[in-house]
């Protein structure tokens, strides 16, 4: 083992030895002088000591003498030997073992065989999958999480079902007797440098890897690869050339070849190799790359440009080919321009369309157009000539222009006769880049669906084109649609595993959805490929923050950091983490010295300066923290003027400062920008919803859903139609929602409130319990705050009082509302339970924080006592109140008003309609005022207060009122009744009675009318018909204290 050849010593596990010999090495190492030898001599002695100290193998095989610790003696005997360990038949006779063939105990083998894994994991793929056959790992995969770490069962178990080996252990010489374990832990660390682009290093592994005796093709690529890096061409050529020629292709020996010869200045000989690869492998990146670079140095420009193309059509996206499609694009520009200049401009037809398309792609759309049209359209450039001119109204953001010459492009083809046909090449006459370009014209006019149907058409025709997959890709993601888009991004993978953005997006959505492992997962395989990837950074550091995993975050960060990336864009992302650990003066500190050193020198420190104010803002947004958010987006948006985040900050700044049409003005900008955005036409509704304009609201959320952007769009409409009382839209809105969702709480939520309305309580019920179980069961939504407080309204007003009480509980607990034990409270005294009632009233004064002696304990114990028909006890309570509030000044002025105090009632009730005079609804208390007026004989002060009712409450426009209409009623029916109409009474009264109970209304009946029934009675004389009614009322709720007050005043007790 190589610790032990660094030590200086033969493999053992006395610790006394491998401490001498530390000691020993130690003395010629000094850390200030060979710093990284003494960390290569620590390092290997703190493995040692740890090898020292792991348990034997063969002694654990003596002391497990069980069935499945036999059979692990075998498994240990197939591992151990390499060459078994790569024959599937061995394992398979091991699997014929009776432990695994035995129901009771395969299960104990498979988590026996893992626990070995563990420790034991240098597998071929081709076993982990045999395995996978047998034992269901894929199938078992939520249990194997729970009962192993999930980075072996994510690294081991699934990569190995997912991914072939590396390097491929089918390719091993085997000899028996060479330690293989510790040739491939060395081969994992030489990688490992490699990736991390520590070449020399890399390079010295490689020469240790040579003294196992052990051979494998993909050291000797790795050692040329390594050698071309290090500009030692004629040594890296040696090697790849002497390579055995069957291991040609495994180890891209052709690729190598041409590029070593391209260093050399060998282009002759380097073309043919390069083609030879291309012609195997078309879209090879390097092929491509490295036969570009000499056409372009041979002034082949347009060739040059074509196999970057093939590898844009793949999907590829590296930086330098990038750059070198720029260049190529000037180039083909500038010979053309320099040839006109000369008066060298007479060019045929193909080669001026190619100038004109060149025009076009590096955005010089007038010259692209002029060059166009000077071409003649004929039946040899036609094809060229209309699918160019698609292309130029495209990006001329004249779309129907764009989609006018792109189907005169398509009906070109079509009409076409094959010998025409055969005269395009195929970018010009191939029907999918018509359907793909009208796809890109409907994408840009927002018309994403259409978009999708044009590039389903193409890719019916070309199901593999990752082109067009990667632009479905894009339409699917602006639309949200995220679980589609990772299905295309696995076909995209699938076909080519080498599309970044395909991973890239992959990650995105999977992040989108909250699906935070897997793409943390996805990040990890990206950076295993590409250790620099920085997006792949980015994710993976904030998922770890989003799982709290602070130290592995702060662990990626410095990894960054050693890796030299620029100070400031980590102390940005550093800034993020602080916010997590809501250390927000920190993090907010380190934005704002960002900020200032930005403003300061203005020298592009940041990459992303906009990013900055953005995630800034979204520090200090709606906190007391210092900071103008408005003039901090105006400055973000010096750096891109279209951040689509920053002028949403600021629309909702100039909202919040109710500057509504800067607001609004700002928001019709983004939606000039990104006219598929999810949210301006809905941030427009919401400007004038918050100045209660719901009509115009309304208006804009129908814009937002004739969109057909987002299902939630059509919520807001539903919560803008609720406002509105539009019963019947909000019904057609959620009848579609229906047809449309499965099992969406938030839709059986607003069916609740809907038939609650329509004061259906049983339907309204049985919505509201859908409600709940799906938001109980939902990732993806959180139910509203007063879901399990409306439920318990719902059962209370369907007599389900144990379910109402355990509803009201559950609300309580959620959201700490302490009205909620009021509920509870008013629940226990309808059917008389007072203790419990009492008891609870105990609980939600201690809630309240209210002492016994406080204004409200003693009120609400004064109504208790009405409750339990106690009136002395309730009269004295009621006295010894210190400073009452307006309310309890109201319901002690009720009872004097029972008991027969009229002159201190109305005093009472006067003083309570003074103090909420312009700040609360007073016709309940001109009511009751209108009521002792009436016992003290002064009608016509009763009247007064019966007019003032009558005036407050206007009968028009009742279909806004539909959530109350039987509380509009009522208070016309006490009116009439003081003025002594009592017909007039009457018929508001039975209006109440017989209209949809209230919204917020518990009751199983409208107790409050019966009241106003039986007061009718008592007014006109009837004492047996208010008795009747009385006797209704207190089999609803025995605590009315209304009805306990009318009782007490006819005599019914004292």
């Amino acid at each position: 083992m190589k610790i032990f050849k660094i030590l200086g010593i033969e493999p053992t596990k006395n610790e006394m030895e491998i401490k001498e010999a530390y000691l020993n090495k130690l003395s010629d190492t000094n850390p200030e002088d060979k710093p990284e030898e003494f960390m290569q001599l620590r390092k290997a002695y703190e493995e040692a000591i740890e090898y020292a100290n792991q348990e034997d193998e063969e002694d654990t095989n003596e002391i497990d003498n069980t069935e499945i610790g036999l059979w692990m003696a075998k498994v240990r005997e197939v591992y151990n030997n390499f060459r078994a360990r790569n024959d599937i038949n061995a394992w398979s006779e091991l699997l014929k073992d009776d432990v695994c063939q035995n129901i009771g105990t395969k299960t104990d083998a498979r988590d026996a065989l893992l626990e070995f894994f563990m420790q034991n994991y240098y597998l071929p793929s081709a076993v982990i999958r045999f395995l996978n056959e047998f034992f269901n790992f894929e199938e078992d995969i939520d249990e194997l999480y729970e009962s192993f770490p999930a980075e072996f069962i994510d690294n081991i178990i699934v990569d190995g079902i997912k991914y072939d080996e590396y390097p491929s252990y089918s390719l091993f010489e085997i000899k028996d007797g060479l330690d293989y374990e510790a040739f491939l832990t060395d081969f994992y660390e030489m990688n490992r440098k490699y990736r991390e682009r520590d070449i020399e290093k890399t390079y010295d592994l490689l020469q240790d890897l040579k003294e196992y005796g052990i051979y494998h093709p993909e050291v000797d690529k790795k050692e040329a690869v390594v050698l071309y890096n290090l500009d030692r061409l004629d040594e890296a050529w040696d090697i790849i050339s002497n390579i055995d020629p069957k291991y040609n292709e495994v180890v891209e020996a052709d690729l190598l070849k041409g590029m070593i010869l391209a260093d050399k200045g060998q282009n002759e000989e380097a073309k043919q190799y390069y083609k030879t690869v291309l012609k195997r492998e078309p879209s090879n990146v390097m092929a491509c790359e490295g036969l570009c670079i000499i056409y372009k140095n041979e002034g082949r420009f347009a060739e040059a440009r074509e196999l970057l193309t093939v590898i844009n059509s793949e999907g590829y996206e590296y930086e330098e080919i990038d750059r070198l499609f720029d260049e190529l694009n000037q180039d083909i520009i500038n010979d053309y321009e320099n040839k006109v200049r000369l008066g060298q401009d007479k060019f045929e037809t193909d080669k001026l369309l190619e100038i004109a398309h060149t025009y076009y792609i590096v955005d010089r759309l007038d010259e692209a157009y002029n060059i166009a049209n000077s071409i003649e359209v004929d039946e040899n450039t036609d094809l060229m000539i209309y699918r160019l001119f698609a292309r130029i109204y495209l990006d001329m953001k004249k779309y129907d222009e764009a989609l006018k010459y792109a189907d005169m492009w398509k009906n070109g083809i079509e009409n076409a006769s094959e010998e025409k046909l055969n005269n395009f090449v195929p970018k010009y006459k191939s029907m999918e880049n018509v359907y793909f370009t009208k796809a890109w014209i409907y994408n840009q006019k927002g018309e994403n669906n259409n978009a999708l149907k044009e590039l389903n058409k193409s890719l019916e025709i070309l199901p593999n084109d990752v082109q067009f997959l990667n632009m479905k890709n894009k339409i699917l993601f602006a639309n949200q649609q995220y679980e589609e888009v990772l299905k295309v991004c696995d076909k995209i993978i699938e076909i080519n595993p080498e599309v970044s953005e395909a991973y890239m997006m992959k990650i995105r959505s999977l992040y989108e959805l909250e699906y935070l492992k897997e793409a943390f997962d996805e990040c990890n395989d990206i950076l295993y490929k590409d250790p620099y990837n920085l997006f792949a950074y980015i994710y993976k550091i904030r998922i770890l923050i989003e799982v709290e995993e602070i130290e592995m975050a702060k662990e990626e960060i410095k990894s960054l950091r050693n890796e030299d990336v620029e100070n400031q864009n980590l102390d940005f992302l550093e800034a993020l983490i602080l916010d997590y650990e809501d250390k927000r003066e920190e993090a907010t500190e380190i934005y704002k010295n960002i900020i200032k050193k930005l403003e300061e020198e203005d020298d592009g420190i940041l990459a992303f300066p906009e990013e900055l104010y953005f995630y800034y803002i979204n520090e200090i947004f709606n906190t007391d923290e210092e900071g103008d958010v408005l003039e901090l987006a105006q400055k973000g948006l010096k750096y891109s003027p279209k951040h689509q985040g920053l002028l949403y900050y600021k629309g909702i700044e100039l909202s919040i400062r109710e500057q509504y049409n800067d607001a609004k003005e700002t928001f019709e900008y983004i939606e000039q920008l990104y006219p598929d955005n999810g949210y301006s036409d809905r941030k427009i509704g919401d400007i004038y919803n918050d100045q209660d304009l719901y009509e115009k609201a309304l208006e804009y959320y129908n814009k937002q859903i004739e969109k057909e952007y987002d299902i939630d769009d059509y919520f807001k409409r539903v919560q803008v139609n609720l406002e509105l009382l539009n019963l019947d839209d909000l019904y057609k809105d959620l009848v579609y929602l229906d047809k449309n969702l499965k099992d969406d709480p938030r839709l059986y939520e607003y069916f609740g409130i809907y038939y609650n309305m329509i004061d259906n309580a049983k339907k309204s019920y049985e919505y509201f319990i859908k409600a709940k179980k799906n938001f109980d069961n939902s990732d993806e939504y959180e139910s509203s705050s007063y879901l399990e407080g409306t439920l318990g309204l719902v059962c209370a007003k369907l007599g389900m009082r144990e379910d109402a009480i355990k509803y009201y509980r559950e609300n309580y607990e959620n959201t700490n509302d302490a009205s909620d034990l009021i509920d509870i409270y008013n629940q226990y005294v309808k059917v008389g339970d007072f203790d419990k009632g009492e008891e609870i009233l105990d609980e939600y004064l201690a809630a309240m924080n209210k002492s016994k002696l406080s204004a409200e304990a003693m009120s609400r114990m004064a109504n208790l006592n009405i409750e339990k028909r106690n009136m002395k006890a309730a009269l004295k309570t009621f006295s010894l109140m210190v400073k009452p509030e307006p309310d309890h000044k109201r319901d002690r002025a009720k009872l004097l008003l029972y008991t027969g105090n009229y002159k201190k009632a109305l005093k009472l009730i006067e003083e309570a309609i003074k103090e909420l005079q312009f700040v609360a609804d007073n016709r309940a208390n001109y009511i009751t005022a209108g009521r002792i007026c009436l016992e003290l004989g002064d009608k016509a002060k009763a009247h007064s207060y019966a007019k003032k009712v009558i005036e407050l409450t206007p009968v028009d426009n009742l279909k806004s009122k539909v959530d109350r209409l039987p509380y509009i009623y009522q208070y016309l029916g006490d009116a009439y009744i003081i003025l002594g109409e009592y017909d007039k009474a009457y018929e508001y009264i039975e209006k109440a009675l017989t209209s949809p109970r209230c919204f917020f209304c518990s009751e199983v009946k409208c107790i409050d009318a019966i009241c106003s029934l039986a007061y009718l009675e008592y007014v006109k004389g009837d004492i047996d018909k208010v008795k009747a009614h009385l006797d209704e009322i207190f089999k609803l709720d025995i605590s009315r204290t209304d009805a306990i007050g009318l009782a007490y005043k006819i005599g019914l007790f004292k």
